[in-house]
């Protein structure tokens, strides 16, 4: 029987979430429809051994891709070039789905030809035991077909990979590839499809269970100053996907990619601020200043070059202001 979602797993000595993640994928009804892909990023413990497990339990759902490490977006690269469902998810191995929910995806997904479907997801606070339902739109008819347009007119930022359902054929057919050995690709996933998008239609369920408060994650302040040449290099690379298609982009397009990437370049800013050396703060600020002004001045001009004239006419801010971001 042909798939009808690939799911791809990235996974990177994940073994203990993995014997969690899994049973939440694989104890659907229509799991012939599954295609599940593990891809063992050199891993350093058992995670390779639990998904040969779970091949072997599950020959006609799981596959496995074991290769050395190269980061998040080279576990989506794997899985994408040998995925044969008829569309293509990531599950992050520390994550996972609402079983209900996601076998009513699946059998959605079965009818749908749109490009993407987006859906609703959950945010848990493990620390917290709680957990809020993010991107959840009333005002879009749901499972119904819309412009890809029309469906940006209705909200206010572009899907975010949580929540992002796609075709395979386009990630395949246009060799969408997202940096490797590197954080912070999720907005490369979420944004490089988007001139090939011609139809999305709205899920209403949530599906997706995204852990918060783990020690796994990337998006912490400390583990953003500590991979600050990573966001940077990911800030750029959007800036040249950009660039390169700025002119073959709708206006509504052209306005959200730009304002995502101004959103990341705040970002940029907030973590120089939280550096606890603000001379080296203040030297990697206008270093990286002057890499984004030679791409394109616009986006130095919206967000570096506001700062940098308040900063650099009142230079005991960055030491102050400094301090007070990281209380």
């Amino acid at each position: 029987m042909d798939k009808i979602l690939s799911v791809v797993v990235p996974s990177y000595n994940a073994a203990p979430y993995l014997l969690e993640t899994m049973p939440s994928l694989l104890s659907i009804k229509n799991r012939e429809l599954l295609e599940l892909i593990i891809v063992n990023d050199g891993s350093q413990d058992n995670t390779l051994e639990v998904a040969k497990q779970l091949e072997q339990n599950y020959p006609e759902t799981v596959k496995i891709v074991d290769k050395p490490n190269g980061g998040h977006g080279s576990t989506i690269n794997a899985g994408s070039k040998i995925a044969t469902g008829k569309y293509f998810k990531v599950v992050d191995a520390d994550d996972w789905v609402d079983t209900q929910n996601f076998e009513k995806l699946i059998r959605y997904l079965q009818e749908a030809n749109d490009d993407m479907v987006v859906s609703p997801y959950y945010d848990v606070y493990m620390d917290k035991n709680q957990e809020a339902i993010k991107h959840l739109f009333t005002g879009i008819k749901y499972r119904e077909s819309l412009d890809y347009d029309d469906y940006l007119a209705m909200t206010e930022t572009l899907p975010v990979m949580h929540a992002i359902t796609i075709k395979t054929s386009i990630l395949q057919s246009h060799n969408i590839t997202i940096d490797e050995k590197m954080f912070y690709v999720d907005w490369e996933y979420n944004v490089y499809p988007i001139p090939y998008l011609k139809t999305i239609s709205y899920f209403e369920l949530p599906v997706y269970r995204y852990r918060l408060g783990s020690a796994t994650q990337s998006v912490s302040m400390a583990s953003y100053i500590k991979n600050r040449k990573m966001h940077e290099n990911v800030i750029m690379s959007l800036i040249d996907f950009y660039l390169a298609n700025e002119k073959g982009l709708t206006p509504i397009r052209k306005d959200k990619v730009f304002n995502k990437i101004l959103e990341l370049l705040a970002i940029n800013t907030n973590i120089y601020l939280s550096m606890t050396n603000s001379d080296e703060a203040k030297q990697e600020f206008l270093k990286f200043e002057r890499l984004v002004k030679d791409k394109d001045n616009a986006f130095s001009q919206q967000v570096i070059g506001k700062k940098r004239k308040l900063l650099l006419k009142f230079p005991f801010l960055f030491s102050t202001l400094s301090k007070v971001s990281r209380h």
